[in-house]
């Protein structure tokens, strides 16, 4: 499975559009590689810079397991937000965003707005057929 963005490349940058200080857009993400077995896809995006401790940007479920763009250019999001989107925005310096999309053996589990991000994985453990991730990093713009 592949997860890729129009917007930036793996372990490229993402743009200041996307920054939760500027236009807080959603980059455009999609698939591919879907397992056909797969009821359900999750994805997640976390800052994984030491300072942020693993700060959970966004959360979904619910997305259709079907290949193709799931965010569009629109920043209309195919499924459910657990937590809604807060672009990247770093204290200082540079911080990279990794996004994780989860291929799940069945329907999304009934998870409450604002799960942490530690028990949706927990709800998912034993359900997961594939992982995908795509990394982008984020620079704090100079005053």
């Amino acid at each position: 499975m592949r997860l890729t963005s129009s917007d930036f490349d793996d372990h490229g940058v993402i743009a200041a559009r996307h920054g939760k200080k500027f236009e807080n857009l959603k980059p455009r993400l999609s698939c591919s590689g879907v397992p056909a077995a797969a009821g359900s896809l999750a994805l997640s995006m976390v800052d994984t810079h030491p300072v942020a401790r693993g700060y959970v940007h966004w959360l979904m479920d619910g997305i259709p397991p079907m290949d193709g763009e799931f965010v569009t250019t629109s920043g209309i999001a195919v499924g459910r937000e657990l937590k809604t989107y807060a672009g990247p925005f770093p204290p200082s310096g540079t911080h990279l965003y990794e996004f994780t999309l989860f291929a799940l053996d069945r329907s999304a589990p009934e998870a409450p707005l604002n799960t942490p991000l530690a028990a949706f994985v927990q709800m998912m453990t034993g359900h997961v057929l594939a992982t995908a991730t795509l990394t982008g990093s984020f620079t704090k713009p100079k005053a």
